[in-house]
């Protein structure tokens, strides 16, 4: 019966992430998720006790956190822990060694370091995807969420990556606006690749494509505009 129970529960979880990556949190409702999970509405409150507790459910499950242990029926913790959660998954991925030695004041970063450090996003931000596209989803109804999208996860990065890229041309200084939007898009690139391209539709699907040379070609891409942007005096 407990393995049941924890197999329901995984369910569950899968639904919730599901729905709120699809929907958002306002226009998901709990008879959503336990439609999509398969149990009544009933069944649905033996697991979880409101729709934000369901929310830190889904947070949990896209975070890799284990649900074997979680006191049921799982109250809402608050936002606070459930934007903790999140935070603390994205220290635990965003592990990028050659962007941290480029950055450093004696280092010489060169061309095949752009790819480098675009290989490790992509890397990052496949493993990490069904955590990102509920984040993006969800992150204009929850001010701490959009705060962490914006800062941690995006604009930092961004101007880290413009950095570097202006240390490759051999142009000290701190970047501006026309680098870091190049910064931006060549991010752009490297997510696409490595998690939207995983929702396109049949009808727009790259016949041949598969994982290793996508990330090859986004990659390279990430570095040639990077490259293009920097060599360029504005």
């Amino acid at each position: 019966m407990r393995r049941k129970a924890e197999n329901r529960l995984d369910d569950i979880a899968e639904a919730a992430v599901t729905c709120f990556t699809d929907m958002g949190i306002k226009r998901t409702q709990m008879a959503d998720v336990a439609r999509t999970a398969g149990v009544s509405a009933g069944t649905l409150y033996l697991y979880v006790t409101s729709k934000e507790a369901l929310f830190h459910l889904a947070v949990l499950k896209v975070c890799g956190r284990p649900l074997d242990r979680l006191a049921l029926p799982l109250a809402d913790p608050g936002i606070e822990k459930t934007v903790a959660v999140y935070a603390a998954r994205v220290a635990e991925v965003a592990e990028w060694p050659a962007l941290q030695e480029a950055l450093n004041p004696g280092a010489k970063p060169d061309r095949t370091t752009l790819a480098t450090i675009g290989g490790e996003l992509y890397d990052i931000l496949h493993e990490a995807r069904r955590a990102v596209w509920l984040l993006d989803h969800c992150a204009r109804e929850v001010p701490e969420f959009d705060a962490l999208l914006s800062t941690d996860m995006r604009s930092h990065y961004r101007d880290d990556i413009a950095a570097v890229a202006l240390k490759v041309a051999g142009r000290p200084g701190a970047p501006g606006p026309a680098i870091r939007l190049s910064a931006r898009l060549a991010i752009e690139i490297i997510a696409w690749a490595a998690m939207h391209r995983m929702k396109e539709t049949p009808a727009n699907l790259i016949d041949g494509l598969d994982e290793a040379g996508a990330r090859k070609t986004a990659t390279k891409g990430f570095a040639a505009i990077l490259l293009a942007a920097a060599d360029h005096r504005y």
